[in-house]
């Protein structure tokens, strides 16, 4: 494993967050308003990809009323935003505040809390796009709410959180938790915001989300790798074995939250759709890990530990 670290001379890393700092006029999405306000509801595009469901390949599924499973998807929709609603609110502006507060190695830095402060604007606007979308898509589709349980990713926060020794391995984790998630979610976003056939609220609002992630995982990346040079040895080993149990969680294929779902609507054998999902453990929705690459190579870490990675 070899480690790089950023002296304060040569401040390339900040160089670099500062450049991104300026880019932000531009092209954060906020400059350019909600886009559910110019777009109108399309009854007769659906609201989510089919294969994107964990079971899509299910016989059941596929069985099922054509109608039943149009409505389906617009819960997927609706699941999509609930968790991004979840990881924005419970993860990343938590992480932002440690790092606006310098509660963090290497972040008494006025470029980093610049940065910082301008994803985290970025951030709300994204629970503002998500919270709108749901709503709108619960009112036009007639659909009966269900209040869903916890994300697996923040379940799982939740949990090592809960098995810290310290307050500075809290401020670790979640640190963690919040890079991996920072750096996965554009791929994730990008299958959504690509495909005009879907309900046109849906798509472009998953593209405002995606643009901004492109910079997120940058800005997040070469903070984190200021943040790593500043780690003593215990430190950097409790960051990186957080790592692959961040990148197993977000691609969990939530099988809580849609047991909930299905049961709420009286889905046609739900109970063995997502019996046989949890057997088979085959249909969780794909992570690409290109991401945790890059936030890898920046902290000076050898690709070859990517295997250690969403093993």
């Amino acid at each position: 494993m070899n480690h790089s670290t950023h002296s304060a001379e040569d401040n390339q890393i900040i160089n670099i967050i500062n450049g991104l700092t300026g880019l932000w006029n531009n092209r954060a999405m906020i400059h350019d308003g909600d886009p559910s306000l110019d777009i109108a509801f399309d009854t007769n595009k659906e609201d989510f990809k089919d294969n994107l469901l964990p079971f899509h390949t299910h016989p059941d599924w596929l069985a099922a009323d054509a109608e039943l499973r149009r409505k389906v998807l617009s819960y997927g929709w609706i699941i999509y935003n609930e968790k991004t609603i979840q990881i924005e609110s419970k993860l990343i502006t938590p992480v932002c505040d440690l790092i606006i507060d310098a509660e963090l190695p290497g972040t008494q830095n006025d470029v980093i809390q610049h940065a910082i402060s301008q994803a985290l604007i970025d951030e709300a606007f994204h629970t503002l796009m998500a919270v709108k979308s749901v709503n709108i898509v619960y009112r036009e589709r007639d659909l009966k709410r269900v209040k869903l349980p916890k994300f697996e990713l923040i379940h799982r926060l939740d949990k090592m959180l809960g098995d810290c020794q310290t307050n500075d391995d809290k401020k670790l984790v979640r640190l963690a938790v919040a890079c991996a998630s920072e750096t996965l979610i554009t791929d994730y976003l990008g299958s959504l915001s690509k495909d005009d056939m879907l309900q046109p609220l849906c798509y472009k609002t998953v593209e405002a989300h995606a643009a901004d992630e492109w910079s997120h995982s940058s800005v997040f990346s070469y903070t984190m790798a200021e943040i790593f040079s500043k780690l003593s040895e215990q430190q950097r080993g409790l960051y990186l074995s957080v790592l692959p149990k961040a990148v197993q969680a977000f691609g969990d294929d939530e099988l809580d939250v849609w047991e909930r779902v299905l049961e709420a609507i009286d889905f046609p054998k739900y109970k063995v759709i997502i019996e046989d999902c949890r057997a088979r453990n085959r249909n969780a929705i794909n992570v690409d890990i290109q991401g945790i690459s890059k936030l890898l190579n920046s902290l000076g870490i050898d690709e070859s530990n990517m295997r250690n990675i969403a093993a």
